[in-house]
């Protein structure tokens, strides 16, 4: 009977290496992309700017929806938050690829990972591709963070023969652990990758159990509040909750009917019949007027004053108010005017 080969931890952990060389990309092109591909992407002024995808997640974003909200109504912080988030992930990006600082880089991109899931992982408007994205960085994260990064790795060329336990917390290299300890800590990661994958798929897009939905696939605008005047004046808040993040909700028209079913106003909201100085918004994604229709972004919420078109004098009873999108998709609320 032949005597059992034992192998290395730097010879195993080196298995990883192409786990380890993809996750650094996708953070690292990720920087590439905001600094030297298309630096539009971090510019305030830009439609590319992405402080209006940031804006996108806010809808529907778990846990950290406050925050969002805080930074998109902040623009100042909104940009040395996404400025400090890529130079993060270019730092992240770097450590993976090159082998550096390993554990403490495959932390970050976890964390990184644990973020844009939280956000974004409900976007996706043919799959669910921002929530793929998230649970593969996590699971591989917490892999590369387990094994360091073997032989093909900085850390392995400087630091193979330090023995402080802080710097292969930091770095690479086997930790002083029996084979119960290693089983647990496969066991908790195993765990946690699984709960976060099952908890975020349920939670986001129903999918354990009731009926899969994808809310980045078809527009809706939700009508927060109404007041209709007995002059025929209009204010309204609305604000964009689902939808693709490419494109806007164009409403073209809106429609005030009463209970009768009769119409007796209609708004054609554009350009030229859309005061802007009466239209609020809140965040940084704005509804605006175009020369056809009325924009809403997705995440945009504003209060919106549309003037009488007619001078008419309304009767006290309930009214519907109907948004129309140039899709067909139609957004309604009934009010009352006392």
């Amino acid at each position: 009977m032949q005597p059992e080969k034992k192998i290395s931890f730097d010879s195993i952990s080196t298995l990883v290496t192409p786990i380890r060389l993809i996750l650094g990309w996708q953070f690292f092109s990720a920087f590439l992309r905001r600094v030297i591909n298309d630096p539009e992407k971090l510019d305030p002024n830009s439609p590319a700017y992405m402080g209006h995808a940031f804006n996108h997640f806010l809808p529907h974003a778990l846990f950290i929806k406050p925050m969002i909200e805080f930074l998109i109504t902040h623009v100042h912080l909104l940009y040395i938050f996404l400025f400090t988030f890529t130079i993060i992930e270019g730092l992240v990006g770097i450590g993976l690829i090159l082998g550096l600082l390993t554990r403490l880089s495959s932390l970050g991109a976890t964390l990184l990972s644990l973020g844009i899931l939280l956000g974004s992982g409900w976007l996706g408007s043919t799959c669910v591709d921002e929530w793929q994205i998230g649970i593969a960085g996590i699971g591989c994260g917490l892999v590369v963070m387990c094994f360091g990064g073997g032989l093909f790795s900085i850390d392995y060329l400087l630091l193979k023969n330090r023995t402080s336990k802080i710097l292969r917390l930091l770095t690479s290299g086997p930790f002083d652990l029996n084979s119960v300890q290693i089983r647990n800590i496969a066991l908790i990661f195993s765990i946690i990758a699984v709960f976060i994958t099952l908890f975020t798929y349920q939670a986001l897009h129903n999918g354990l159990y009731g009926k899969l939905y994808n809310l980045s696939k078809v527009p809706k605008i939700e009508i927060l509040s109404a007041n209709l005047y007995d002059n025929g004046a209009l204010k309204m808040i609305l604000y964009r909750v689902d939808g693709p993040d490419t494109y806007g909700a164009f409403v073209r028209q809106i429609i005030v009917s009463n209970d009768s079913g009769n119409i007796v106003e209609t708004f054609d909201p554009n350009e030229t019949n859309v005061d802007k100085s009466k239209i609020k918004n809140f965040y940084f994604n704005k509804i605006e007027p175009n020369k056809y229709s009325l924009v809403v972004p997705l995440g945009a919420k504003a209060e919106i004053e549309l003037l009488p078109t007619q001078n008419i004098k309304l009767e006290r009873g309930k009214y519907k108010i109907e948004l129309i999108d140039v899709s067909g998709l139609k957004w309604e609320k009934y009010i009352n005017i006392n």
